[in-house]
Order: structure tokens, then C-alpha cells, then sequence
């Protein structure tokens, strides 16, 4: 598909544009081309465009400087589009963007780690139709889901944990871009029990050959295991943020039809036939927020007072 009317058919299904309204872009520049492709987009759909880019370095970016505060604080536009460069170690700094451009408005197209390939290729190239099909599978899911208390995980590499929850299941229509999942996203707290087994997240590539380990603690994340030393230390580091960082905060299912499994976790956790959890991030205090992938799990989910039944057997919906 064309990058630009793959832009526009996602914007026009997520975040409901209409003309005359304004959009403002932040894109880091080195992906420059992927905001004048946006630009492009909002333009034809009949929006008021300003791209504003963001030089960066190197250095992970830990908090906002003056002039992007500034440049954020003195706007209101109707949208905002978030183009961010593909870096784990941004997290908290993307949490401070995403915090003060909702003083402004909710309307916001979040993009870490969106890629050009995503657009012509991937999860972020469907068709209308394709968008129409995916969101109706979401609210049948959503409703499967509704009223279930307890969660059961379990997968071929060892993933064997169960949470409880209190609250209902959403569907994502549009925060991030590529959008595609079924998510609980209120603070979970500390339900987590037994052992979670990941191939993705926390760094920026698949690392199926040494998966990692985080074996529940008192209901949160405790000790991580991987046979890569640079991978779990970098895990160590985000779980030991700050205080909220060990708390589980979200669980999700993937429901995108042209989602694949590829390095960037923005597109990976969309898949279908695979479930992601967070540690930290915005839904329980925490600077941070660290998603980790499972591959073809078998999910089972009980209600009050009744049975457990399968919503997911390796990978396959069952509903």
C-alpha cells in the first residue's frame, strides 16, 4: 500500500478526522520522512498541518526540554501525532509527552517506533474494510470477556501465571498507530502469580534463542532470568524504575490481521495469536512501562462462581 494513503486510512478509521480541524506533528528527525508522509496525509484529508521536528542524538532522551514543553504548552490543536524514533530506553520520556499533550486534548495518533515498512506492509496498511473487520472482532472478544475475574496463562515455553482483575476489557480504536488489540489497561495491582515467559520486549529485537523469566513476588515482578546478559539487565533497569515499576498494569490480546512478528514491539504486540503484559507505565504510577510478548499462549478465564473456559488454545481464538 502507499505510505500516504496508508496514513490516511488509519487516520481517517482511528481518529475520526474532519476538515478544518488542525494537527500538530512531532516527529524526531531521523524519521523525518515518515512525518512529511503524516503531513501528506492530514493535508489531503482537509486538516490544518504544522510538523514540527524533533532533533535528537544518540543519548536517550530521559524528560522533555524547555523549547518542546514550550512548543506543546502553547498549542491546541485538535490532534496531535506523536512520530517517535524506535527506543526502549524512551519510555519515560514519551509518558511526559503523551501526559501534557492530554491537557490539550485526548485526540492523540501515538507512533513509538512506527515504521515506513508498517505503513506499505504491515499492521499500519489496512484497508478500510480491514479496519471495519478487525474492530468488530474486538467488540465480539470484549464482550466474550465480559465479567471475567480471574486469568490463567500458560505456553509452550513455560509461561504459567494467573492475575485477577476488576475491571472490563477495551478495544484499542487509534492511542497508538498501528492500533489492534484488546487490552485491560486500569492498574491490575499486584494479582500476578507464577512465571511469565516472553520472546519480545524491553529491547528492541526478538530474542526467541534466550527467552526471559520473571517469576512473580508477592504478587508483583520478581526475580528475571535470561541467558542474555544484556537483556536482563536491561529489564532489571526498567522493573527497578521506581516504586510502580514491578506492578503488572496491563494484559492484552493482538487482534491485527497484518501484524507480524518483527523486531519493533509497536507492531509485534498486535499479532495475532499472541498476548502482551506491562509492568509499570501510565495506568499505575511509574515512569515506565514495560511490555513483554507471549507467543502462542493458551488463555483460560473464569467469572464468578463458574467454570473456567478457553479463550485461547496455542495461539487460536475460541470464540
Amino acid at each position: 500500500m502507499n505510505a500516504v494513503e496508508a496514513a490516511k486510512t488509519a487516520l481517517r478509521n482511528t481518529r475520526d478526522t474532519a476538515v478544518g480541524e488542525t494537527a500538530l506533528i512531532f516527529c524526531d528527525s531521523d524519521i523525518r520522512e515518515l512525518g512529511q508522509v503524516f503531513s501528506q496525509a492530514l493535508v489531503d484529508l482537509g486538516l490544518w498541518t504544522r510538523l514540527v521536528v524533533l532533533e535528537n542524538s544518540s543519548k536517550a532522551r530521559a524528560s522533555l526540554d524547555d523549547h518542546t514543553r514550550e512548543q506543546i504548552t502553547s498549542s491546541k490543536p485538535d490532534l496531535f501525532v506523536n512520530l517517535f524514533r524506535n527506543s526502549g530506553q524512551e519510555t519515560a520520556y514519551r509518558i511526559q509527552f503523551n501526559k501534557l499533550e492530554r491537557h490539550k486534548t485526548d485526540r492523540i495518533c501515538h507512533c513509538p517506533g512506527l515504521t515506513m515498512s508498517m505503513l506499505t506492509n504491515g499492521a499500519a496498511s489496512l484497508t478500510d474494510e480491514e479496519y471495519k473487520s478487525m474492530f468488530s472482532f474486538g467488540e465480539k472478544l470484549k464482550e466474550k470477556l465480559k465479567g471475567v475475574e480471574e486469568i490463567f496463562v500458560e505456553s509452550h515455553l513455560g509461561s504459567n501465571f494467573s492475575l485477577k482483575i476488576d475491571k472490563e476489557f477495551s478495544v484499542e480504536y487509534g492511542g497508538n498507530l498501528p492500533c489492534g488489540e484488546v487490552l485491560l489497561m486500569p492498574p491490575i495491582g499486584n494479582s500476578f502469580e507464577g512465571k511469565i515467559v516472553c520472546i519480545s520486549g524491553g529491547v528492541n529485537r526478538i530474542y526467541r534463542e534466550t527467552p526471559v523469566e520473571i517469576i512473580s513476588r508477592d504478587g508483583l515482578a520478581g526475580e528475571v532470568r535470561c541467558e542474555d546478559q544484556n537483556i536482563r539487565e536491561r529489564i532489571e533497569e526498567e522493573l527497578d524504575r521506581d516504586p510502580g515499576s514491578r506492578y503488572l498494569g496491563e494484559f492484552a490480546f493482538g487482534i491485527n490481521p497484518k501484524a507480524r512478528l518483527v523486531d519493533e514491539f509497536l507492531e509485534a504486540e498486535k499479532v495475532v495469536g499472541t498476548i502482551h503484559v506491562a509492568f509499570g507505565g501510565s495506568y499505575y504510577p511509574s515512569k515506565t512501562h514495560l511490555d513483554l510478548l507471549i507467543e502462542n499462549p493458551t488463555v483460560k478465564v473464569t467469572r464468578r462462581h463458574g467454570e473456567p473456559f478457553t479463550i485461547m488454545s496455542i495461539g487460536k481464538f475460541r470464540i
